[in-house]
């Protein structure tokens, strides 16, 4: 018989069970970016599909710009989309460069983006959201009263920030291939609603409004016609149909024109026909 008793094991305490973070869902990119931006404070504007971004946040306070790209999940494509190259160090950018993911998403590249000074946002969708959470995204967005740039939101300070449009493009950030309102097409509308207004154009307004001569009237695709009177161009029968797809902002440049036609050379264009009145 031993002389020692058996000691009785003891029990170790039950594991506990990490609590599962439960994943934001969105039914595509586009949805999660419209989903951000309608919760965005007030102090920010976003610009959806500028300067080559899903979103270009711009702080209302002094201008501070943030890109970002929309991923539905963290991988190599929208990290290199979002990182700065070689290339563009010496071109106007924004602030900061950041990636909007789901919350829940797999992080595992994340060391990566830190190393490229890209900033991850997680947001929660209206189905993940529990009530006790304040925040709809983490983390929050810049401050300009921050006391150092330490931390998140790491600055990569531009030789200068982007152009900003004189309106603000109504369209779905983060769909695919989607219809842009870039400044060159703002240019293109500004055209095409002085031809509507006056019926004929000069090239002063094409210099003006700093639109290739060539593509519009030298290039044989049928943009334009010489008009009949000397130095006077009208629209030709495959003039491109710049409205669609921008119709919202083609209506706010047209209640705008008598704003923005102020700077431009008017010199030689023929105003509208009155409509004659009837006969009494």
């Amino acid at each position: 018989m031993s002389d020692t008793l058996d000691q009785p094991t003891k029990r170790s305490p039950p594991a506990r069970r990490k609590k599962r973070r439960r994943k934001a869902e969105f039914a595509s990119e586009s949805h999660m970016c419209t989903h951000f931006i309608n919760k965005l404070p007030e102090e920010w504007v976003a610009y959806p599909e500028w300067g080559n971004w899903d979103i270009l946040l711009v702080r209302t306070k002094d201008g501070f710009q943030v890109g970002i790209e929309a991923k539905l999940r963290l991988n190599a494509k929208v990290i290199s989309q979002s990182a700065e190259t070689a290339y563009q160090s010496d071109k106007p950018g924004p602030d900061c460069r950041v990636i909007l993911i789901p919350k829940g998403s797999n992080l595992d590249f994340q060391p990566v983006c830190n190393i490229l000074s890209l900033q991850i946002i997680e947001i929660e969708s209206e189905t993940s959201k529990s009530p006790s959470t304040v925040s709809w995204y983490r983390p929050k967005l810049p401050n300009p009263d921050r006391a150092s740039p330490a931390g998140n939101f790491k600055e990569f300070y531009p030789i200068e920030r982007l152009e900003l449009p004189e309106i603000i493009p109504v369209v779905e950030a983060g769909k695919p291939s989607p219809i842009k309102l870039t400044p060159w097409k703002i240019k293109a509308i500004k055209l095409d609603i002085l031809l509507q207004k006056h019926g004929v154009v000069t090239r002063k307004l094409f210099k003006a409004l700093n639109l290739s001569t060539t593509l519009f009237l030298h290039s044989g695709n049928g943009w334009m016609l010489k008009g009949s009177e000397r130095g006077v161009w009208t629209r030709g029968p495959s003039f491109p149909d710049f409205r669609t797809g921008c119709e919202e902002n083609y209506d706010e440049l047209e209640k705008r024109y008598k704003t923005w036609v102020k700077t431009l050379p008017m010199e030689g264009i023929l105003a509208p026909e009155t409509e004659k009145e009837p006969a009494s």
